[in-house]
């Protein structure tokens, strides 16, 4: 068994997952019940860190011991059966490939033996399974709902679940309550998937579940919520309304009547009462998104895609919000109309005024909020922050200047 393994996150290619990893090593993105990084945690029993790039170093650092073999996997990886198999079989000095001759993992000595990703290996075993990595924003809702039943795999083995209570109403045999959730009244249907509640979670009376659907460490869903398949409610959120395909980060909040579909949701994000999107065009074409690589538009191929917000984003009451929406980290929007397609980082947008969210002043209003929520905010968070602001300020006042 590996004692300490790598997420190598230094591939140019993580720019597609912007905003979500503009702020975090995209193997701390959440998909299924776990971030990426837990899920090696877990399965391995392991130290796992970050390789990161260079603004996220401090706040996620490389944690080795230098004498010591480590596993370097690709940070985008979503584990599985076969590739863990294969992966406990990789010898010190090999490197696994998928079909394509695409890196996958190394086993190695040091970091220093690690070589790079150019093609210059030896030693290569070629993994023949089907694999799935995070190329882009929308895989995170694409991969979730097997991801739970993969998850939920580790956490049926730990047996931490009540007894179910005669309050509510369970359809199927897929039900999984960790002891400490609060849930009475709640109608529980995992006839088409597992349901997963854990400890610290409450779920109101007359809410309804269909699996499958993972409600993270004390998260709220309040009362009259309808959550459809395929759901991830991360850690400390609070939700109701209707949710479907979507995947929260944590420490959100979507707490009122609106439908989010299709939809990745960052950290410390607040949509307002009222506030939906839209996943599906009036003409049935397949939805585009903006892409920070292309600094345009990309065709996701899919029919249905909702919306992506990156971390600290402020919805205003009544938002609407188009297909294949993106809205960055740090922006501040309450406008009547809809949404644009795109809302660059750290602006400040309403019906009368756009313009650049001042640092101070978001700074100060992070602090406020963790005051509020009793919390807090470092000077390493600030510090990431602040390299999204000056990373995004020509691609924001370029929007700026367009719509004045």
């Amino acid at each position: 068994m590996f004692s300490q393994l790598v997420l190598f996150d230094r591939m140019d290619s993580r720019r597609h997952l912007f905003p979500l990893v503009a702020t975090r090593p995209v193997g701390n993105l959440r998909v299924g019940i776990y971030t990426l990084e837990d899920k090696w945690k877990i399965i391995f029993n392991c130290i796992v860190s970050h390789w990161t790039v260079d603004h996220l170093k401090e706040k996620f650092p490389l944690n080795i011991t230098v004498s010591a073999n480590v596993l370097v996997v690709s940070s985008n990886i979503l584990p599985d059966t076969d590739l863990i198999d294969v992966l406990l079989d990789l010898k010190v000095g090999e490197c696994l490939l998928d079909q394509k001759g695409e890196w996958i993992a190394s086993y190695t000595r040091n970091l220093t033996a690690f070589g790079d990703l150019e093609g210059n290996w030896e030693n290569v075993v070629i993994f023949d399974k089907e694999l799935r990595r995070i190329r882009y924003s929308e895989d995170i809702f694409k991969f979730n709902a097997d991801q739970i039943v993969f998850d939920l795999g580790y956490i049926k083995k730990l047996g931490n679940f009540e007894e179910e209570t005669g309050s509510n109403q369970v359809v199927g045999d897929q039900v999984y309550v960790e002891k400490g959730a609060n849930v009475q009244y709640v109608h529980l249907d995992s006839s088409s998937g597992p349901i997963y509640i854990a400890a610290g979670a409450v779920i109101e009376s007359h809410v309804t579940i269909k699996g499958p659907t993972a409600i993270c460490r004390n998260s709220r869903v309040k009362s009259g919520a309808r959550i459809y398949p395929n759901v991830t409610i991360g850690d400390n959120s609070t939700v109701g309304g209707e949710i479907n395909n979507t995947v929260i980060w944590g420490n959100s909040a979507k707490g009122h009547e609106g439908y989010l579909g299709c939809a990745v949701i960052g950290e410390g994000c607040n949509l307002g009462a009222g506030t939906t999107n839209s996943n599906l065009k009036n003409d049935w074409k397949t939805v585009k998104i903006y892409d920070y690589v292309y600094e345009d538009l990309r065709d996701t191929g899919l029919l249905k895609c909702g919306v992506i917000i990156g971390d600290q984003s402020m919805l205003g009451i009544q938002s609407k919000i188009n297909t294949g929406t993106v809205i960055g980290v740090g922006a501040q929007v309450a406008i009547s109309k809809f949404i644009p397609k795109f809302v660059p980082d750290f602006l400040w947008l309403t019906d009368t005024q756009i313009e650049a969210y001042r640092f101070e002043a978001f700074g100060l209003m992070l602090e406020r909020k963790a005051a509020a929520k009793h919390g807090h905010i470092t000077s390493l968070d600030k510090k990431c922050y602040k390299w999204v602001f000056d990373d995004t300020d020509e691609l924001r006042n370029r929007i700026i200047n367009t719509k004045k």
